[in-house]
C-alpha cells in the first residue's frame, strides 16, 4: 500500500533523454521522504538532467568544473531545487553495483538531507549523513519499488 500525500508539494521535471522516468513515482517518493524528515510543508522542484547541463549548473553555483551527481537549492520558507543527474546515476549505478533507480532514489534523499541542514564536508558529518541515508532508504523501499522508477 503506498502512503498518502504529506501535504509538501513535489514537482518533477525531465529534461533528459538517457532514460524514461515515472516522475508520478518520483514525486510519491520525495513527498514520503519529506514525511520521514518532519516536513510536510515544502515545496520542492525536481529537474532531472544530463552531464553536460549539470555541469553548467555546477559550473555557474559553485565554480566547480564538471559535472556531479546532484546540486541541492533552498530559497527558504520551505521552498527547495534539486537538479539530478541522470547519465551520474547510471554511471554510478554501475560503478556500485546497483541499479539507477536506486541511485536516483539515493541522490533525492541526499539532496532532501542536504535541504534540511545535513552537510558532508566533514568526516563526521558524512557519517551521519550516511546513516541517515540508509535509514530513509530503507524505510521507503518498505513501500516503493524503485524498478517503477524507470524504463530504458
Amino acid at each position: 500500500m503506498t502512503p498518502k500525500s504529506t501535504g509538501a508539494e513535489v514537482t518533477v521535471s525531465n529534461r533528459q533523454r538517457r532514460r524514461k522516468i515515472n516522475t508520478h513515482l518520483l514525486a510519491q517518493i520525495a513527498e514520503r521522504t519529506l514525511e520521514l524528515v518532519g516536513d510536510n510543508r515544502a515545496t520542492l522542484s525536481i529537474v532531472l538532467v544530463d552531464d553536460t547541463a549539470i555541469a553548467k549548473f555546477n559550473a555557474q553555483y559553485h565554480n566547480t568544473p564538471g559535472p556531479t551527481d546532484i546540486l541541492s537549492f533552498d530559497y527558504g520558507e520551505g521552498q527547495g531545487e534539486l537538479i539530478v543527474s541522470m547519465e551520474h546515476a547510471i554511471a554510478q549505478a554501475e560503478r556500485f553495483r546497483s541499479t539507477p533507480a536506486r541511485e536516483l532514489v539515493l541522490y533525492v534523499v541526499h539532496g532532501i538531507l542536504h535541504l534540511h541542514g545535513h552537510d558532508d564536508r566533514k568526516p563526521l558529518d558524512r557519517l551521519r549523513m550516511r546513516t541517515a541515508e540508509r535509514r530513509l532508504l530503507a524505510k521507503l523501499a518498505e513501500n516503493y519499488c524503485f524498478r517503477g522508477l524507470m524504463g530504458r
